[in-house]
C-alpha cells in the first residue's frame, strides 16, 4: 500500500515569508492534488520566542509533549524534516526514538549567518546541523556546488532537489512602465548575510529599489535616502517590482539557491549576481550568464541579455516537477 500521510517538521512557517516557506507552500498543494494527507509541525504549536536580530523567525522550546502528540496523533507514514532549529532536532529525536525513517533538507546555511553576527567558526556550526542529517535517508540540496560544499564538511546522501517558478503569477505582462530610467531592483530579506550594501553603495545613473523587510531596513533607509525602500510585497504587486526592472540585482553570496532568480527570470528580467553557490547554478551554462566578481560589471552586462531569453529559461522550472522530485525521495525512503 502506497504511504500517503506527510509530516512535515519545521522551524520555519508563516508568516515567514522566506524560500523554505516559498518552496514548501508551493509543492504541498501538489502533493494533496495527488492524494496525499499534509500536516506540520511548526513553531506556532510550542511556546517560543523571537531570534534577537530577527523578530519574525522563532525559536521554539518545551518541544517534547507537542511532537509526542502531534505524532501520535497523526501517525505519518513519510517524515520530513526541513529544518534544523529546535522543532527540527525535536522531529529528529522522536523519530529516533520510535526507530521511523525520515529525510531531511538544507535550505539555509546558517554557519555562514552566525560567522557574520558572532564570529563563530563555520566548521562548529557545521557540525552541530549535521547531527540533524546523519540518520537522514536522503538530504535534499537546491544546488550541486551546496552539495559539494556540504560534502566538504562530511555531509551523506546527499540528493539536489530542483526548485520551481509560479509563471502564471510571475509573467513579462506584469510590466507597465513607459519611462527610459535604468531601475535596479533586490527583493528578500533585508540583512547583513544578504550582502545587500554591495549594491546599495554602487555608483551609476541608477535608480534603485529594495523589495522587502528585515532587521537592517531602517538602518538602510536612514544610510541610502536616495534608494527607494518599498517594504515587503506579495502577489501581483511584486511581480509587477519584477517585471519593471531592468535588472534584478541579487547580491547575496550566502545563499544556497535563491527563488527570487527564477520569479525575475519568469518576469523576463535579467539577473546581476556574483560566481557563487546560488546564481552560478543557475545561470553559469545559458545565454543568461552575466556573473562577474564585480556586481557593477555584472549589471552591465544583464542590461544586454534579452529579456525574451529569460522568461524561456524560467519555463523549464515548475513547481509539479519539483513536487515530484520530492515525492521520488520520499517514496525511495520507504523502500530502502
Amino acid at each position: 500500500m502506497q504511504p500517503k500521510k506527510i509530516a512535515l517538521i519545521s522551524d520555519a512557517w508563516v508568516p515567514q515569508v522566506n524560500g523554505v516557506v516559498t518552496t514548501f507552500q508551493s509543492v504541498i498543494p501538489i502533493l494533496e492534488k495527488k492524494g496525499f494527507e499534509i500536516k506540520i509541525l511548526h513553531p506556532e504549536m510550542f511556546n517560543n520566542f523571537s531570534y534577537p536580530w530577527y523578530k519574525e523567525i522563532k525559536i521554539s522550546y518545551n518541544t517534547k509533549k507537542v511532537t509526542e502528540k502531534f505524532f501520535k496523533e497523526f501517525n505519518p507514514d513519510i517524515v520530513h524534516i526541513m529544518t534544523e532549529g529546535p522543532v527540527g532536532f525535536a522531529g529528529r529525536k522522536y523519530c529516533l526514538k520510535n526507530k521511523l525513517q525520515y529525510t531531511s533538507s538544507f535550505h539555509t546555511r546558517f554557519p555562514d549567518y552566525i560567522k557574520q553576527r558572532a564570529y563563530i567558526p563555520k566548521s562548529l556550526t557545521y557540525s552541530i546541523l549535521k547531527r540533524l542529517h546523519d540518520n537522514s535517508v536522503n538530504v535534499l540540496v537546491p544546488s550541486l556546488s551546496m552539495v559539494e560544499e556540504l560534502e566538504r564538511y562530511n555531509f551523506k546522501n546527499l540528493k539536489v532537489w530542483n526548485r520551481g517558478v509560479d509563471t502564471e503569477l510571475f509573467n513579462p505582462n506584469k510590466r507597465n512602465r513607459n519611462d527610459n530610467d535604468i531601475q535596479l531592483t533586490y527583493v528578500g530579506r533585508v540583512a547583513i548575510e544578504k550582502n545587500i550594501e554591495e549594491f546599495l553603495k554602487l555608483k551609476g545613473n541608477y535608480i534603485k529599489t529594495i523589495v522587502g523587510d528585515g532587521p537592517e531596513l531602517q538602518k538602510y533607509i536612514n544610510k541610502y535616502p536616495d534608494v527607494n525602500f518599498v517594504g515587503l510585497k506579495r502577489g501581483k504587486e511584486l511581480a509587477e517590482y519584477y517585471a519593471n526592472a531592468d535588472v534584478f540585482v541579487f547580491p547575496s553570496k550566502t545563499d544556497t539557491l535563491g527563488n527570487v532568480i527564477f520569479e525575475a527570470l519568469a518576469c523576463g528580467t535579467p539577473v546581476a549576481a556574483f560566481p557563487v553557490t546560488g546564481p552560478k547554478d543557475i545561470l553559469k551554462d545559458s545565454k543568461l550568464n552575466t556573473l562577474d566578481d564585480r556586481l557593477g560589471n555584472s549589471i552591465e552586462k544583464a542590461l544586454k541579455v534579452n529579456r525574451n531569453d529569460c522568461r524561456d529559461f524560467a519555463m523549464k522550472f515548475t513547481w509539479e516537477d519539483c513536487a515530484n522530485e520530492f515525492l521520488d525521495s520520499q517514496i525511495d525512503s520507504k523502500i530502502q
